[in-house]
Parts: C-alpha cells; sequence; structure tokens
C-alpha cells in the first residue's frame, strides 16, 4: 500500500510518498527528520492534517479552504471539524495565511490553503 502526502510539519511542504513493506514503513520526498515521523505517524493513523472549509463574510467568496499546520490526534480529527463550523474569515485573505490559532486546544493553527 502506496500513499501520497503533503507534510506541513515546516515550511518545505515536502510531498512524502509513505509505503509499508513488510514491517518497515517507508517514507521518501522528506528533506527534514519532521517529514519522516509525520509520514509515519499519518500513513498509520495516529495522526492527521484535517483539510476542510469555513465560512466568510467577505462579498463574493463563499468558503475558504484551510489545513491544519500540523497534524493532530487522530481522536481530535471529529474535533477540529466541528470547530470548523465556527470559523467565519471577515476579512480577504491570502494562500498561507493563519484564520485560527490553536483549533479545539491541538496546538494546530488554522491556515488557508491554495484555491
Amino acid at each position: 500500500m502506496q500513499k501520497e502526502i503533503t507534510c506541513t510539519e515546516c515550511a518545505n511542504h515536502c510531498r512524502l510518498t509513505v509505503e509499508q513493506k513488510g514491517e518497515e514503513i517507508v517514507v521518501t520526498g522528506n528533506r527534514c527528520p519532521r517529514g519522516l515521523k509525520s509520514g509515519t505517524e499519518e500513513f498509520l493513523g495516529q495522526r492527521q492534517v484535517v483539510r476542510g472549509f469555513v465560512r466568510s463574510s467577505v462579498e463574493g467568496v463563499g468558503k475558504i479552504p484551510v489545513y491544519t499546520s500540523k497534524s493532530v490526534p487522530k481522536g481530535m480529527v471529529y474535533k477540529v471539524t466541528l470547530a470548523l463550523k465556527r470559523v467565519c474569515v471577515e476579512h480577504p485573505v491570502c494562500p498561507g495565511e493563519i484564520v485560527a490559532e490553536n483549533i479545539s486546544n491541538t496546538g494546530a493553527n488554522l491556515i488557508v490553503s491554495e484555491q
């Protein structure tokens, strides 16, 4: 089994390829050790980056795509997705901008992704 993951642990945003070979989890594409750890955790389902949409009160902008700045524990994913419904952006935003800090007390910020 092979999975493509975008690492968000640092500013590199490496495109990781993670696959399981027997008992071993092999991560490629990482430019730093944090990518290795992040890819392994997300592949095993222990943690994952949450992606979704938040509302906007800016005229002409309906929903804004966002993602968490780092992986959150699997047990917190549902809580984070519920919190997305309570976020409303009231000003124009650019990709990479933080729209909510420490979402659901996970230590992860909510960041605007590219359209």
